[in-house]
């Protein structure tokens, strides 16, 4: 801060030219254009001085600005040939008689040349705050004295001229205030909008723990209508009761001491009784003069996050639990092919084979956004390679959605099924065919038969190979029924039995 000023006679007048000159700018009065109500007192005050020359000045810091003038006819001044200067370090007012004989004047430039001026009066025009912010002054061409009751006029014409400019501070910074006043008035209403239009819980509640703000969709959430009275709920009514010991003892203490708190806890639904995850905030609430008033909360629903995190759980469980199974089919179709192939290239070609068909079954798992598989798809990729002359295939039956493990075994089935058509069946000649159909009684009971006719005649086979036991002992186990394979002379018969959920059949399908 500047040193305070100092008058003429060497006294501190109390205040320091960055006070002054903060007062000055306060009124936001520099620059502004001419009023009646200034040029009215600078006119009187000619008037009663009997001066050529009246100003309402206003002394900046580098310049004087007349807010009023009678005699001058310009606006501004250079502040270092100023009367004005020195007289607003006077303790009231300063009056020159004859500047050609005050020390202070008798070399300035207003003095020694035009315009020759050789008479000041000022009367201080001080702020409320103390410090002068210019002078309502009189000036003459010719040496002057005032009388007592010119004197007092011009004090009283200068207090009238403060009070004109404290009247328009006040009336701006009233002005000011009212459009902050507006200005957080549609704060607050856009911020009560966006806290009811948010889809977070967001709730208010007294040092007591009473509830006394819950937003529409908090309200939503917990199952309370619009009208119910949250005081008669509490911060822990709306938590499941495993929950309650974690506000008392964790959340609410680390907001008191650490200003937040966060974790993922389980609402309740007041009307249903509903479970609802969410990730829960706690803070403190506090009044202007930071008082704790009490807590607020901004929570979020997590129950489509969780709903999804629990089927990515699911569907992590299905795929290793597929990946078992077919480790195991893999592993048993191995062993028992080689078993009973009679050289190890045949063995080689039945593995890849049924290797092949365990794969295209894997595709349509892989491909559905379930675990279930329709039986038509399954039942088209199995005999995919045969399909290239369709009129000898007749196939139909209502649509059903099979489990991963019912398509793998049907799957294997039909394509052991066949390939022994195409090697000894129907399927060898130019004049067999081949019905497929599949049945579904009382909505749980599926039954699927698959009859050869018109191929050879069917010889029963000396040695039950794998792809026998297969069709008999394995593929039943898949559906909780059994299977029976009958190699009738007319045409190889099959027939699977088991059991489907009720959801599982949807409409009738036809492939052939």
């Amino acid at each position: 801060m500047s040193p305070l000023q100092r008058s003429p006679r060497g006294a501190e007048v109390g205040w320091n030219e960055a006070d002054r000159s903060r007062a000055l700018h306060s009124y936001g009065i520099l620059d502004t254009p001419r009023e009646d109500d200034f040029d009215d007192l600078a006119q009187i005050a000619a008037e009663v001085c009997g001066t050529p020359i009246a100003v309402v000045n206003l002394v900046d810091t580098h310049r004087q600005f007349f807010k009023a003038e009678v005699g001058l006819g310009v606006r501004e001044t250079p502040l270092e040939t100023s009367f004005c200067g020195k007289a607003i370090l006077a303790e009231e007012m300063m009056i020159v008689p004859d500047a050609t004989k005050d020390p202070r004047f008798d070399c300035n430039p207003l003095v020694v040349g035009d315009p020759k001026l050789r008479f000041y009066a000022g009367a201080l025009l001080r702020s409320r705050e103390g410090p002068p912010i210019g002078t309502l002054c009189v000036l003459d061409y010719q040496p002057r004295e005032l009388t007592e009751h010119q004197v007092r006029t011009l004090r009283v014409l200068a207090r009238q001229a403060m009070t004109q400019f404290e009247l328009r501070r006040t009336m701006a910074e009233q002005q000011r205030a009212l459009a902050a006043a507006q200005a957080a008035e549609r704060e607050k209403a856009e911020l009560a909008s966006l806290v009811e239009q948010s889809t977070d819980f967001i709730a208010m509640a007294d040092l007591d723990g009473r509830m006394f703000f819950l937003n529409h969709a908090a309200r939503r959430l917990v199952g309370l209508s619009p009208d119910a009275d949250l005081s008669a709920t509490g911060i822990l009514d709306y938590f499941v009761e495993a929950d309650r010991q974690t506000i008392q003892e964790q959340a609410i203490p680390a907001a008191n001491s650490e200003g937040f708190w966060e974790a993922e806890l389980r609402f309740r639904n007041f009307a249903t009784g509903e479970i609802i995850p969410v990730l829960y905030s706690i803070f403190p609430l506090r009044d202007a003069a930071q008082v704790l008033v009490g807590y607020g909360t901004v929570t979020k629903d997590i129950s489509l996050q969780k709903r999804e995190e629990q089927r990515r759980a699911d569907i992590t469980r299905e795929m290793a639990h597929r990946m078992k199974n077919t480790l195991a089919m893999v592993q048993a179709i191995v062993a028992q092919t080689f078993l009973s192939a009679p050289t190890v290239e045949e063995g080689r070609k039945r593995i890849a084979g049924r290797l092949t068909a365990l794969a295209k079954a894997q595709d349509i798992l892989t491909t559905t956004t379930t675990s279930l598989a329709p039986i038509s798809e399954v039942v088209g990729t199995a005999l995919a390679p045969h399909l290239i002359q369709p009129e000898r295939f007749s196939i139909s039956g209502p649509e059903v959605d099979l489990t991963s493990p019912q398509a793998l075994g049907l799957s294997l089935a039909l394509h052991e099924l066949a390939t022994n058509a195409a090697k000894y069946g129907a399927l060898s000649d130019e004049a067999g065919t081949i019905e497929i159909v599949w049945k579904v009684a009382d909505g749980a009971r599926l039954d699927i038969f698959w009859q050869e006719i018109g191929g050879p005649s069917v010889l029963v086979p000396t040695v039950t190979g794998f792809g026998s036991k297969l069709l008999q002992r394995i593929v039943g186990a898949y559906f909780e029924g059994k299977a029976t394979l009958d190699f009738a002379p007319a045409g190889v018969r099959f027939h699977l039995e088991g059991e489907i959920g009720p959801e599982a059949c949807r409409q009738a399908s036809s492939l052939g």
